[in-house]
């Protein structure tokens, strides 16, 4: 059983902030041209990884409140269930782009809520219920759906606030 399973969700609560915390130190104060350069190494900017993570923090928190996932992410149930996931990360990072670097700050904040929200009414037994307790739509999966809170949230954040350290670190010096 991996850590992940054995977790509470008092512990989920605090890595999650822990998390939102130190992505929020870096974010915080970034003005619309900052979060609107996009970044040579990778494509895309500080904005583009905000309305990402939103779009999948959105998605978790449709699923634990048994909405469709796609819906909650912005794409249909035929791109959700026919696109990969890279695919699927192309339609959001559109879709964001559309919306504007200054709204991606709020996008995020709202999304995170909304996840804090649906988290709010489960216990521990609940997080350790397979995924498709929560989606039955989605393809059969009995793994835990706290791992996908984990990858979604604070995982998630880890992930591309080195991707957003970058950008910032690379915008800096150049």
């Amino acid at each position: 059983m991996s850590d992940a399973t054995l977790q509470s969700q008092v512990d989920l609560l605090d890595r999650i902030e822990s998390a939102w915390e130190e992505l929020n130190v870096v974010i915080n104060g970034l003005d619309e041209a900052q979060l609107a350069r996009v970044d040579d190494e990778t494509g895309w900017s500080v904005a583009d990884h905000l309305n990402h993570l939103a779009a999948w923090e959105r998605g978790i928190a449709y699923v634990l409140t048994r909405l469709p996932r796609a819906e909650g992410m912005g794409v249909t149930q035929e791109q959700w269930v026919g696109l990969t996931m890279d695919e699927i990360n192309d339609v959001i990072h559109d879709q964001g782009r559309q919306r504007g670097a200054a709204a991606a700050p709020a996008n995020f904040r709202d999304a995170h809520a909304a996840m804090l929200d649906a988290l709010e009414g489960l216990g521990d037994a609940d997080l350790q219920r397979g995924y498709t307790t929560f989606d039955p739509q989605d393809e059969p999966d009995d793994r835990p759906i706290i791992g996908w809170i984990i990858g979604d949230t604070y995982d998630h954040y880890a992930e591309h606030l080195g991707y957003i350290r970058g950008s910032l670190s690379r915008a800096a010096q150049g």
